[in-house]
C-alpha cells in the first residue's frame, strides 16, 4: 500500500514541474479618458479598461492609441504571478488649420469688407485682424462654418493702413496666420482711360490708368444720369493699370463718367475723365477690327503697340487711312494702310505667312561596327552540396529533464529499499 502512495507522490511531482517553468503574469491597464485601443507587443488586445492575463514574463511593450489624443507607448516588466498596473492620462491632439487664400486680399479702409478665407482643418474658428500698435479686429461670421472655408466681415472704417495678420484659432488650439493689405482710400485715382469712345452695341476694350487700384478687387463702371454700365476687369488688374470691357448694347449714346471702385465696395467709388458712346448714324470718327491666323498676334497703329487680335481700334479719324501692322513671333510681318469710314467700321484680317528657318546640313561620319563572337566555356567546377534545409527540432529544456530523471530516480531507490 506504501508503494501505491509513493508512486502517486512521484506523479504529482512531475505534473508540478512543467507549471513552474512555465511562469505568467497579467496586466492591467486603464486610459483617461477610457476607450483607447491596447497594443501588447503589437498584437490587438482589445480597448480600455482590460487586464491582460496569462502573459509571459519578462519585458513588454504596451500601446495606446485614441483618435484625437497622441499614442502612449510604456514599457513593462511581467514578473511570475504578479499584476502590472498601468493608469495613462492621454494628451490630446491640436488640428492644424492651413490658409490656402484670401479674398480678396486688400481693401480700403472705408467701410465693411468681407472676406473669403479658404484652407483646411478649420474647426469652431476664430479669425482676427492684428497688427502692432492697433487694436485687435474680430470678424463676425457670415453663414455657416466649414472645415475649408471661412466668412467673416470685417469693420474697416478708419483703420491704419498697411498690412495686417490674419489670424485663425481653432477650439483645440491649432493656429495659423496669413496677411491682410488695408488701403488708404484718399489715395486712389483715375488719371486716364483709352480709348475715350466706342460704338453702341458693340463691345469695347478699355485701358484705365490711375493709383490706389486694388489688384483682384477693383471694380469699373460707366455712370451717367443714374444709369450704370459695369464693365469687366480682366486678370485682376494692377495698383495703377485695370484693363478691362464694356457691354455697349443698347446703350444711350453720349458723355459718361469713368469710375473706379478701387477695393469693389460703393464707399471707395471714385469718378475721373469721360468716354462717350457713339450712335452709328452720328458718330463721326470709325473703326477697325483686326482679326489674325494665328490669333494673339501683336496689333500696332502707326507704329504704336495696342493690343492683341482679335481687336478693335475706335475712335479713329474718319477719311484716314492709318498704317495697321500685325506681328507674331516665327512669322512673317503683316502691314497695310486701311482707310476708316465716318461712323463705321472697317474689318481686316491678316494672315501671317512662317518666317524660313536657316538650315545647317550636317556631316555625319559613318562609325565602323565591330562584331564580337560570344565563346562560351563548359564548366567543369563540382557544385558543392547545400547544407540541410530541415529545421532541427529545438532541444528540451536541461532544466525539466533532470528534474524529472531526479525525481523517477528518487522513486526507484524508495521502492527499492521498501
Amino acid at each position: 500500500m506504501k508503494k501505491i502512495y509513493l508512486l502517486v507522490f512521484v506523479v504529482l511531482l512531475m505534473l508540478l514541474i512543467p507549471s513552474a517553468v512555465s511562469a505568467l503574469g497579467s496586466i492591467a491597464v486603464s486610459s483617461s479618458p477610457a476607450g483607447a485601443l491596447v497594443f501588447l507587443d503589437s498584437i490587438d488586445k482589445g480597448v480600455t479598461p482590460l487586464t491582460i492575463d496569462n502573459v509571459t514574463i519578462g519585458a513588454h511593450n504596451v500601446l495606446l492609441m485614441k483618435s484625437g489624443y497622441l499614442n502612449h507607448l510604456s514599457s513593462v516588466t511581467v514578473m511570475d504571478g504578479e499584476t502590472v498596473t498601468l493608469s495613462i492620462t492621454l494628451t490630446t491632439t491640436s488640428s492644424t488649420p492651413a490658409i490656402s487664400s484670401i479674398t480678396p486680399s486688400s481693401a480700403s479702409n472705408s467701410g465693411s469688407q468681407t472676406v473669403v478665407i479658404a484652407g483646411t482643418n478649420f474647426s469652431g474658428s476664430t479669425v482676427s485682424l492684428t497688427k502692432s500698435g492697433q487694436s485687435t479686429l474680430i470678424g463676425g461670421p457670415i453663414g455657416t462654418d466649414e472645415s475649408t472655408t471661412l466668412i467673416r466681415n470685417f469693420n474697416l472704417d478708419g483703420i491704419a493702413p498697411g498690412t495686417w495678420n490674419v489670424e485663425i484659432l481653432n477650439v483645440d488650439g491649432g493656429t495659423v496666420t496669413g496677411t491682410f493689405t488695408v488701403n488708404s482710400a484718399t489715395t486712389a485715382s483715375i488719371t486716364s482711360i483709352s480709348p475715350t469712345s466706342g460704338l453702341v452695341n458693340t463691345t469695347v476694350s478699355t485701358t484705365i490708368a490711375g493709383t490706389g487700384f486694388v489688384p483682384n478687387s477693383a471694380t469699373i463702371r460707366l455712370y451717367r444720369s443714374g444709369n450704370y454700365i459695369i464693365g469687366t476687369v480682366n486678370s485682376g488688374g494692377t495698383a495703377t493699370q485695370l484693363t478691362g470691357t464694356f457691354n455697349l448694347n443698347q446703350a444711350t449714346p453720349g458723355a459718361y463718367d469713368v469710375c473706379v471702385l478701387p477695393d469693389g465696395t460703393d464707399v471707395s467709388k471714385i469718378c475721373s475723365q469721360t468716354f462717350t458712346i457713339l450712335s452709328s448714324t452720328s458718330a463721326a470718327n470709325g473703326s477697325i477690327y483686326i482679326q489674325s491666323s494665328p490669333t494673339s498676334s501683336k496689333v500696332f497703329l502707326n507704329n504704336v503697340f495696342q493690343g492683341y487680335t482679335p481687336m478693335t481700334l475706335y475712335n479713329l479719324t474718319s477719311g484716314s487711312t492709318p498704317l495697321v501692322t500685325v506681328r507674331s513671333a516665327g512669322y512673317n510681318e503683316w502691314s497695310r494702310n486701311v482707310a476708316v469710314t465716318a461712323g463705321g467700321t472697317t474689318t481686316v484680317t491678316a494672315s501671317l505667312v512662317l518666317a524660313p528657318e536657316e538650315t545647317t546640313a550636317t556631316i555625319t561620319t559613318p562609325t565602323p561596327t565591330v562584331t564580337t563572337v560570344k565563346t562560351t566555356a563548359k564548366s567543369t567546377a563540382k557544385v558543392p552540396t547545400p547544407w540541410p534545409s530541415a529545421t532541427p527540432t529545438p532541444a528540451a529544456s536541461p532544466v525539466s529533464i533532470i528534474a524529472i530523471l531526479g525525481a523517477v530516480g528518487v522513486g526507484f531507490i524508495v521502492i527499492r529499499k521498501w
